[in-house]
């Protein structure tokens, strides 16, 4: 009776570190979560050894999470065997993003899931982005992180009736996210966050954010003895580097500009990255008083531009229409002009 006793409390107690480790998975405490699978896991408790490598694998501990997909495999749960491969594919398909960021392909797969209860304008998550970034700076990630993630949940329903500026301040707070959660041991949850911040900043046409992103994207792999796909990441980084700087560059050295945006420019489908481009491409041409290059990208812009709503692009092509005025450029600024009108 007292070992059937001593067994049931046994039992009893392998099951609560169970739900023990359930409880600190869902609150984020991976390495906790860690500790209290492994004792289960040890016992063959359910599927125990799922959760544990799931949790490895999250905390890029792979060689141990793959032992564990092994045996999770012999205890009867084949769905390890797609964990493990999970798992490799998960820095192909972020660089895969990725590539598809830096030619403007269609990205946003992704929505958050509720709608914003209140509105957080644009300064003021930058503002609260910044201080937890100054605790990063100072602490390291594990001591802001969770800060972090909830700052994250207040803001994230913002993207859905969100503009440029607001596109670009989640940005930011997911590309944190990441960062803290590379730091604080977590580099299988950072990949999503940075996929997230890819998606948005292509979403506001900051080229200067995509660089940052990729960059820490990339030390990140090179961190975790992922050397070649540190530099893919590095070379699409210094792509979009190079994109910020062309765009930067405009009618500041417009023959570098232009030799720049000419390539950028053969990477875009119709939409607002090619009508930016062109519309540039239109502006440095005449900067150097090509007036007959000018109004043919410009028409091309024009055309790009049809079924766009975006003040931003049209910003630019009213910049376009006041530059080709002054320089007495006239079937240019009528081309212009004569576009039609953006609606809502």
């Amino acid at each position: 009776m007292s070992e059937l006793l001593d067994r049931f409390e046994f039992d009893d107690a392998v099951e609560r570190m169970y739900r023990a480790g359930e409880a600190a998975e869902r609150a984020g405490r991976l390495r906790e979560a860690a500790v209290h699978f492994r004792v289960a896991a040890d016992q063959h408790l359910g599927d125990a050894a799922v959760r544990l490598a799931r949790v490895l694998f999250a905390l890029g501990e792979e060689n141990e999470a793959a032992q564990w997909c092994a045996a999770a495999v012999q205890d009867g749960f084949s769905e390890a065997e797609e964990l493990v491969l999970e798992n490799s594919l998960k820095r192909q398909r972020f660089l895969e993003h990725a590539a598809r960021i830096m030619v403007g392909a269609p990205t946003f797969d992704w929505l958050p899931s509720g709608m914003p209860s209140r509105h957080i304008a644009a300064p003021e998550i930058a503002r609260r982005t910044a201080a937890l970034r100054a605790l990063d700076e100072r602490y390291g990630g594990i001591a802001c992180h969770t800060a972090v993630l909830e700052h994250l949940a207040d803001v994230e329903p913002m993207v859905v009736v969100g503009d440029v500026p607001t596109w670009t301040a989640v940005a930011e707070v997911y590309e944190l996210a990441g960062w803290t959660a590379f730091d604080s041991g977590q580099p299988g949850t950072a990949l999503p966050h940075f996929a997230h911040a890819l998606t948005l900043a292509r979403q506001a046409e900051d080229e200067s954010l995509i660089a940052s992103v990729l960059t820490r994207a990339g030390r990140m792999f090179l961190h975790h003895n992922a050397p070649e796909d540190a530099l893919k990441a590095f070379q699409l980084g210094f792509v979009a580097a190079h994109n910020a700087w062309a765009d930067r560059r405009v009618l500041d050295d417009p023959p570098q500009a232009i030799a720049s945006l000419t390539t950028k420019v053969r990477t875009y489908d119709e939409g607002r990255s090619r009508t930016l481009a062109l519309t540039a491409l239109a502006r440095n041409h005449l900067a150097l008083g090509d007036v007959a290059a000018a109004t043919g990208f410009a028409a091309e812009a024009v055309a790009s531009a049809r079924n766009l709503r975006s003040a931003r692009a049209e910003d630019h092509l009213h910049w376009l229409d006041q530059e080709a005025r002054a320089a007495g450029a006239s079937v240019l600024a009528e081309q212009i002009s004569a576009r039609p009108a953006r609606s809502g």
